[in-house]
């Protein structure tokens, strides 16, 4: 067991090796000059502020360490980051475990989310060539009819994807 003493110098020392940016980017976080979307909300703009030591984010005033972002991602508590950054000699087995189990539920939503934005796309896609077609054709002809209620039934799926985000 390592003392407090020792806690805090390894502690120092992956905070000089390892880098907010590092680890964000570990998670498949973008950072654009130093700015990020959020990552304690989901946001969509990039609301939070990145440099090495630190993150923080202006919209719910959240700052965040190494250790916090590990935390976050990995849905564990600090013990378990400090052993993922490299705390200890070698991660323990519940450690890893718990980190690849997180890690595979985070990317499981976002391979939902991927799939979701590409329905979207293809139901807008939708949407607007049948718009076309209604408004070329001649009203209560069969393709109008055809075409207004395949419109229809797209704007119902638009509805469902929509609430489904």
């Amino acid at each position: 067991m390592l003392t407090k003493e020792q806690i805090e110098e390894r502690k120092e020392a992956i905070k000089a090796t390892v880098t907010v940016p590092d680890i964000l980017s570990r998670y498949g976080v973008r950072i654009k000059r130093g700015r990020c979307k959020a990552i304690c909300h989901d946001g969509k703009n990039y609301t939070a502020k990145v440099s090495d030591e630190l993150y923080y984010c202006f919209k719910c005033n959240r700052s965040m360490d190494i250790f916090d972002i590990e935390m976050h991602f990995n849905n564990c508590d600090f013990w378990t980051a400090f052993e993922l950054l490299g705390g200890t000699e070698k991660p323990s087995f519940s450690a890893t475990r718990k980190a690849k189990s997180a890690q595979k539920e985070r990317q499981e939503r976002i391979n939902k989310q991927k799939k979701i934005n590409l329905e979207l796309r293809q139901i807008r896609m939708y949407i607007d060539a049948y718009r076309n077609i209604i408004a070329d054709e001649e009203p209560l002809s069969d393709l109008w009819c055809y075409c207004q209620n395949k419109l229809q039934y797209q704007l119902y799926l638009l509805d469902y994807y929509i609430g489904k985000r």
